[in-house]
């Protein structure tokens, strides 16, 4: 059974986003432009000055022509465009050239743990029911998150399933609570699906035996779910979703390619935050938090020379995506939502993608940079060789002409470009000039 056709599809979405990219302008790429429109009509007076000062109508024509600032507008849009290219080759959906510069500049992640920094398919591990049975509990709880999109709902349904329960009723006034869970009326009840938070504003006290309980199964790393009705819970199912494989990798390559804090954001509990960041090697953890604390906490983060790239999947990261210097979705297990407000997709929710993606987009802006410096270097050299008459109209163009094409082809080393080869290893080793002034005020001390 088809889900979307057309313009609906995932594939077509990918097209639409790589072409969006690639419409879009990074800041180097705005400057010169402007630069450009400043640049032409200076040379064309400057032109007409050597003529004045000359009477050489050959020696102005030919500043004129040579001084054509032709690769000097194209070094960058042809590198970023190259760039982007790569990244789409690699599952890595970059939105655009500012996009691009601001990935490089990146020197902290903030990871979601759900579904970013964990598989994204949790399990039932066990099912504590307080006056009704097991059975009822989950058949209950599971037809109540029939209509959730949440990680936790669909596991709970999916418990179902497999245990052959027959989900028959169907939830009414459904209320998807934000960061707390989901209140619905199910067979003209009311019944509370969430975490402690939920219960608090719902006025359900928490029994001893199962806060116990709830606390017992989170310091095991399972996320305690609460089912209550009206006045009581009605019981407690437990819940774990697997580490990545490759994420502790991928946390300390990071680190080897810049990177120099890692903060993970949760609304799980404390002590199941605690024991992912501890497994992948986050240096912060923050638990417990609602879509608008992830919010503060990226807001807080940001400033004091820090550049933050927030990595999540679902609609409560929508917020602190958006809200980040760049906003990083897991495409195969992110929601719509989430894709929209990124400015990056990864497209095959592989984690090693992040360190591909620094190190791509460090490669894209050191080539812009070597184009600009190619382009600026020829002008100049050619404008003293035609003031002192060492270079003519003939072999002036033919210089120009050659250095445009450097410049393309220059940029397209990045469509090949590989981190993993030796030279690419020695530059991303290479101390930055501010790292070095760091390293020399350490020694002085």
């Amino acid at each position: 059974i088809a889900e979307s056709v057309g313009e609906d599809t995932t594939f077509s979405k990918i097209i639409e986003l790589v072409e969006e990219a690639q419409e879009g302008k990074a800041k180097t790429q705005r400057f010169l432009e402007k630069f450009a429109a400043i640049y032409t009509p200076g040379i064309m007076i400057l032109s007409l000055l050597v003529w004045i000062i000359t009477m050489d109508v050959h020696l102005a024509l030919t500043f004129l022509v040579i001084a054509c600032p032709g690769a000097l507008v194209i070094s960058a849009p042809v590198s970023i465009v190259a760039g982007i290219g790569n990244g789409a080759k690699n599952g890595i959906l970059i939105k655009g050239g500012e996009v691009m510069e601001n990935l490089s500049k990146l020197n902290a992640f903030v990871f979601d743990k759900t579904g970013t920094l964990t598989r994204g398919r949790p399990e039932v591990t066990a099912i504590k029911s307080f006056g009704v049975s097991e059975n009822k509990l989950l058949t209950m709880a599971a037809e109540a998150e029939l209509i959730s999109e949440h990680h936790l709902g669909k596991a709970i349904v999916k418990e179902a399933e497999r245990a052959g329960l027959e989900l028959v009723n169907t939830p009414s006034d459904v209320n998807v609570l934000k960061g707390r869970g989901i209140k619905v009326n199910l067979n003209g009840d009311s019944l509370y699906i969430g975490n402690r938070k939920g219960l608090s504003e719902n006025e359900i006290l928490i029994d001893v035996n199962v806060e116990s309980y709830a606390t017992e199964q989170e310091e095991s790393g399972n996320t305690a779910v609460f089912v209550a009705n009206k006045n009581n819970i009605l019981g407690v199912i437990s819940i774990a979703d697997k580490v990545r494989d490759k994420a502790a990798n991928t946390i300390q390559e990071l680190k080897s390619a810049g990177i120099k804090q890692t903060v993970m954001l949760t609304g799980d509990n404390e002590h199941t935050a605690n024991i992912v960041g501890k497994k992948v090697g986050i240096q912060k953890v923050f638990a417990n938090l609602l879509p608008e604390d992830k919010v503060d906490k990226v807001k807080a983060c940001m400033g004091k020379g820090k550049r933050i790239a927030m990595v999540g999947d679902g609609v409560n990261d929508a917020p602190a995506i958006a809200t980040a210097d760049v906003g990083i979705a897991m495409g195969v297990a992110g929601t719509d939502v989430a894709m929209e407000t990124a400015d990056v997709v990864l497209m095959a929710d592989n984690l090693d993608k992040l360190v591909y993606m620094v190190k791509l987009s460090k490669a894209t802006i050191r080539n812009m940079k070597q184009n600009m410096f190619l382009a600026v270097g020829t002008v100049v050299l050619l404008l003293a060789g035609v003031l002192t008459k060492n270079v003519n109209l003939a072999s002036g163009m033919l210089i120009h002409e050659l250095s445009v094409l450097l410049v393309i082809l220059n940029a397209i080393r990045l469509v090949r470009y590989n981190p993993n080869t030796i030279w690419e290893r020695l530059v991303m080793r290479i101390p930055s000039k501010k790292e070095m002034r760091t390293l020399a005020f350490r020694r002085s001390r």
